[in-house]
């Protein structure tokens, strides 16, 4: 059954994401703005995937959910910063019934709650008061995408988007359908049974390298193998682990295993070191603050994360690139 699918934001993720669900036979309509809505509007959005296959989405552009029906789902495609201007200019296509799905890096808001918001993510609290968690799908994707032209996405390596209920023993109805909407792409759409395990072991690998990739320019095998910051790496790996598990969670696999997969991952470059090089802001919020602040709420010590992440702010800073 074709359902009403509104993605917001044409970055990386959103025209990749859009690209998929449209060769899987899903029409969407793409929020956008300025160049992007322009952009996509008149060529659409090329992508060539792993596999070197090119496809060719050509989505509903809209620069306003104004005058849109209820959508069934609602998939926020921003970097961590933007999700509150997301959540507000998706609003008028956020029915009773709508599914709402965040696709995004760190700590994501809903690790928060409607009566106590984590306020480094979520600073007003309005997007835990925004959408019942019943009707919140959680993601985290694993895709190497870089954007090539306004209107050429090539999408490199392995991937996964992985997906699950963000209330706590929760209902996957929800969640299985919307893995069921990429069916027949090459996307693999995974349903965890805990996603909150899923976005924390994701955050082990992206914490320490994202920063660090971003404080010295290196590449993440390069830090990884580093004599000196490799060790801060694995302390930060380590930090991470001790949070999910005081958070009620845990990591799938241990610190052993993710650094090693780093330690072999060759010429990757993670995105906070990509936005640094093309001057764009950083996620710093979701991906160091929202952490340390979980941990003084839990009473975690994170040392290494701390100042790891002083320094980055204080470089971000200088450098203009703060949200």
């Amino acid at each position: 059954m074709t359902r009403h699918v509104l993605i917001v934001g044409a970055g990386a993720i959103g025209g990749v994401l859009c690209a998929y669900l449209e060769s899987a036979g899903q029409p969407t309509s793409l929020l956008a703005r300025g160049e992007n809505a322009r952009n996509v509007g008149r060529d659409g959005i090329r992508l060539t995937t792993p596999d070197g296959r090119a496809l060719h989405a050509r989505p509903r552009v809209v620069t306003e959910a104004t005058g849109l029906a209820p959508q069934d789902i609602v998939i926020l495609a921003t970097k961590s910063f933007s999700l509150p201007a997301a959540m507000a200019a998706a609003a008028p296509a956020i029915g009773a019934d709508t599914i709402v799905m965040p696709v995004v890096n760190g700590v994501p808001w809903w690790f928060g709650s409607a009566s106590e918001p984590l306020r480094s993510v979520d600073p007003d609290g309005a997007l835990a008061a925004a959408v019942p968690y019943e009707r919140l799908v959680g993601a985290t994707i694993y895709a190497p995408t870089r954007r090539v032209s306004p209107s050429e996405w090539v999408h490199s390596g392995l991937s996964k988007l992985v997906i699950g209920a963000v209330a706590r023993a929760g209902s996957t109805a929800h969640a299985q359908s919307l893995a069921e909407l990429f069916r027949g792409s090459t996307l693999a759409a995974i349903v965890a049974a805990d996603i909150h395990q899923a976005v924390w072991t994701k955050l082990m690998t992206n914490a320490p390298f994202n920063s660090l990739c971003a404080l010295t320019g290196a590449l993440q095998s390069d830090v990884a193998r580093d004599a000196r910051l490799g060790p801060v790496a694995r302390q930060i790996m380590h930090e991470i682990e001790a949070l999910a598990i005081a958070s009620g969670s845990s990591i799938e696999g241990g610190v052993d295993h993710y650094f090693q997969i780093a330690h072999d991952k060759g010429m990757f470059k993670p995105s906070t070191l990509q936005d640094m090089e093309a001057g764009r802001p950083i996620e710093l919020a979701a991906i160091v603050d929202g952490p340390l602040e979980l941990a003084e709420r839990h009473g975690v010590p994170m040392p290494a994360l701390r100042t790891v992440g002083a320094t980055l702010r204080l470089k971000a800073i200088t450098g203009g690139l703060l949200p």
